[in-house]
């Protein structure tokens, strides 16, 4: 089977990469902008396609690797233009569902398989993705077929259903993206203390890997330590004191999720103070 992607940008290009230096037999890229298959297709030492009827013709899976929004919009102008029965439909979108290729006149046989892994920079993010957890959701067919392909790379790998789509995506956010503007906002708050960018950056490296690394080995109740959890209300009020109004709104927010473990953690404790705090 051959694996051939639509779009080269971040995800198609470490995807791809991964995947030839598996050994994995692929057809190569196609891109509305040539360029950039030209540029995928040096990246992985594969082809890139100027003529979508020969990218067609040689591609047995197909990926789609264009933004969301733009997942449904390739696919049926793939749908009305070939014959897709025969072939497999993909697209790596953690948000969308293999729905979007149900309105098929083909009957396609369409799969979402989303890399739970941030894909940071095109060039270098392939080094890594051994690391990443496969999510895979569609049609019953090939189903397994799939999970076993993905396994046989090394990777854990994982089946959702389509409703849950949407609910396991804001997860990865969660522990993703906020992950990201939390720590914007400690390195601004540094700032404003009068560190320089490295020296608060130097001040919370070794927090954050300790803790992160802490997380995943013992859990995040046990992990868990600072005001919030020893109920330490009188730090917390100097906290909201110094804290702008946007901050201060953040500041509770996370606190209360805090708080949350820290329950869990210390069932004893009595933590009315600080509810009421909050």
């Amino acid at each position: 089977m051959r694996i051939g992607l639509i779009g080269a940008g971040r995800v198609g290009c470490t995807l791809g990469r991964f995947l030839r230096e598996k050994g994995v037999r692929m057809s190569g890229y196609y891109s509305r902008t040539l360029s950039h298959a030209e540029e995928a297709a040096q990246f992985t030492n594969t082809r890139y396609y100027d003529d979508l009827d020969y990218f067609i013709r040689d591609t047995d899976c197909i990926y789609l690797t264009v933004s969301d929004n733009a997942i449904s919009e390739v696919f049926h102008e793939l749908d009305e233009r070939y014959d897709l029965s025969e072939k497999i439909l993909c697209h790596t979108s953690g948000a969308m569902s293999s729905k979007v290729f149900a309105d098929s006149k083909n009957e396609v046989c369409g799969y979402s398989i989303h890399p739970n892994f941030a894909v940071s920079d095109k060039l270098t993010s392939y080094l890594n993705f051994q690391n990443a957890f496969i999510t895979i959701e569609g049609n019953h067919r090939h189903l397994g077929e799939i999970v076993e392909f993905y396994k046989s790379l090394g990777l854990h790998v994982g089946v959702i259903s389509a409703e849950s789509k949407p609910k396991y995506h804001a997860a990865s956010v969660f522990a993703s993206n906020f992950v990201c503007g939390i720590c914007g906002s400690a390195i601004r708050l540094l700032e404003e203390c009068g560190f320089s960018y490295d020296d608060a950056v130097a001040a919370l490296k070794g927090l954050f890997i300790a803790n992160a690394n802490g997380i995943f080995e013992n859990g995040p109740e046990v992990q868990l330590t600072g005001p919030a959890e020893r109920c330490d209300t009188s730090t917390i009020l100097k906290h909201l004191e110094v804290l702008s109004d946007e901050d201060k709104e953040l500041y509770k927010l996370l606190t209360k999720e805090t708080l949350y473990l820290a329950k869990k953690k210390n069932v004893d404790r009595d933590y009315s103070s600080l509810e009421s705090l909050l």
